[in-house]
């Protein structure tokens, strides 16, 4: 029987489908009374991941070095570009407590140390496995904060297509680094 890319890869999601709607709700009512929190907690989450991609863009080498420090530039820079917009549109549509940095990095703190960060540089095949796990983790938890908002009735064409691009980059990013991660175990 055939192995799926993530069981020939040792690839483990961190989010589980069981655990995911908890998690989107503890992390949205620690944003209290502001309006669209799941904006605030897709903030934290791209936050997260540009921390991600760019930690791997400086901590690329080996042979592959040049093509996986590019990767991840581009990876980080796509990132950063859509933290501005969520960002944006959360205060537009909610208020400035949408960004609250104290919060934002409490909740950034406790994914970074979920994420499970070794104390040595790993190769640059292993950042990849990284970084494509954290990308399919946000894929599931983007998908379950549309759920929510759907359900709230406060899911707008314009936030629906913001985060529809949004949602497309991601799904991009998980397929270059799939091609990286199959690439490094040939």
């Amino acid at each position: 029987m055939p192995r799926s890319l993530a069981e020939s890869l040792e690839v483990q999601i961190v989010v589980s489908d069981s655990n995911l709607p908890l998690l989107i709700d503890n992390m949205c009512s620690e944003w209290g009374i502001v309006p669209y929190p799941q904006l605030s907690v897709m903030l934290v989450h791209l936050k997260f991941l540009a921390m991600v991609h760019q930690n791997h863009h400086w901590t690329a080498k080996g042979d592959s070095f040049y093509g996986d420090h590019k990767l991840f530039e581009e990876l980080y820079d796509h990132t950063v570009d859509e933290i501005d917009s969520i960002a944006e549109r959360a205060i537009g549509l909610g208020t400035t407590a949408n960004v609250d940095l104290v919060l934002q990095t409490a909740q950034l703190q406790r994914l970074v140390h979920g994420y499970g960060m070794s104390q040595t540089v790993p190769q640059s095949t292993e950042l990849a496995k990284r970084s494509l796990i954290a990308e399919m983790n946000f894929i599931a938890v983007v998908a379950q904060l549309v759920s929510t908002m759907k359900e709230n009735c406060i899911f707008s064409d314009g936030t629906a297509n913001l985060i529809a691009g949004i949602q497309d980059n991601h799904e991009r990013n998980v397929y270059l680094l799939k091609q990286r991660c199959t690439r490094g175990t040939q």
